[in-house]
């Protein structure tokens, strides 16, 4: 009888330890600070802090301790914690005073060139441009970036962007197709040419290195990296004979896939760029032996 006793015992006893351990996990931390007579008392749980200030004043002649304050502070939430938002465009963003701000353009607009060879900055004389009205503009529809410290002066920017190019051909000439290749030609007595142009759409992803430092309230930035570039919607157009605006050309054999070296500077959200492809405009001797570039102001949302 006793033994059975015994064991009935040992059974409600494991249940009711049980429950003291779940109730002595997560105690309460308490700290007292007292400051010339006065306390303040923080009590830290799971989840919260509370904070209590006493203060020492005389009620009927004793010194007691009142309490003139109590504030709860609720469990930390980190503000650095990134998600799906952040990748969209256009979406305003909370950014500490010293946080890393990426510059991958929002907006920009800018005048197209042609020039003989890579890195080479004079007038292309293969393909005379109207250069005050050869330009190309583009926004921003995704961003993301990677900075390398908490509050760093450096990080990788990848953004993509869609926008037109239009380059505008001077004179009495036109891009034509003929005979498995695109042909710059003149207007003679019987056809002339006017307003003539060869445009594009474009995708661009840049994917640039910079370097920011602030300077006042806002930042000075440099950034600069390969752009890959996909090229659609091509057509050349002219006015033909002074008639209205005529499809010439399709495709022109322009190359559909193009690598740009891309450098951006600026401070705030004001920037200029400079944007040069690394190879011709035109499929190997399908076209003028041409290296586009463009140079202008950028807008960074």
């Amino acid at each position: 009888m006793k033994t059975r006793i015994m064991i009935l015992a040992c059974l409600l006893a494991v249940p009711a330890g049980r429950m003291t351990a779940q109730q002595q996990t997560a105690p309460e931390q308490k700290a007292t600070v007292q400051t010339q007579g006065d306390s303040i008392i923080i009590r830290k749980g799971k989840g919260d802090m509370r904070i209590k200030v006493y203060e020492e004043q005389l009620e009927d002649g004793e010194k007691k301790e009142v309490q003139i304050y109590e504030g709860v502070y609720l469990e930390k939430v980190d503000a650095d914690k990134r998600t799906f938002l952040d990748a969209l465009p256009f979406i305003p963003k909370k950014r500490r005073y010293n946080a890393y701000e990426p510059h991958c353009s929002g907006l920009y607009i800018g005048y197209s060139r042609l020039a003989n060879d890579f890195l080479s900055f004079g007038a292309s004389d293969k393909m005379v441009l109207d250069l005050s009205k050869s330009w190309e503009f583009g926004f921003n529809i995704l961003s993301v970036y990677h900075n390398f410290k908490k509050n760093p002066h450096w990080g990788i920017n990848l953004g993509v962007s869609w926008g037109y190019r239009s380059f505008n051909i001077d004179g009495n000439y036109a891009l034509l197709k003929e005979n498995g290749t695109s042909i710059f030609t003149a207007g003679n007595e019987e056809t002339s040419y006017n307003k003539s142009r060869l445009r594009h759409f474009f995708f661009r992803v840049p994917v640039l290195m910079e370097w920011q430092q602030r300077v006042g309230r806002r930042k000075v930035f440099f950034n600069a990296g390969p752009e890959f570039e996909i090229r659609h919607g091509v057509k050349s157009f002219s006015h033909i004979n002074g008639g209205k605006k005529k499809t010439v050309g399709k495709g022109m054999y322009v190359q559909p896939v193009g690598i740009n070296l891309l450098a951006q500077a600026g401070y705030g959200n004001i920037g200029i760029y400079l944007r040069y492809s690394t190879y011709g405009l035109f499929q190997k001797d399908k076209g003028p032996e041409v290296s586009p570039y463009s140079f202008g102001v950028a807008w960074y949302l």
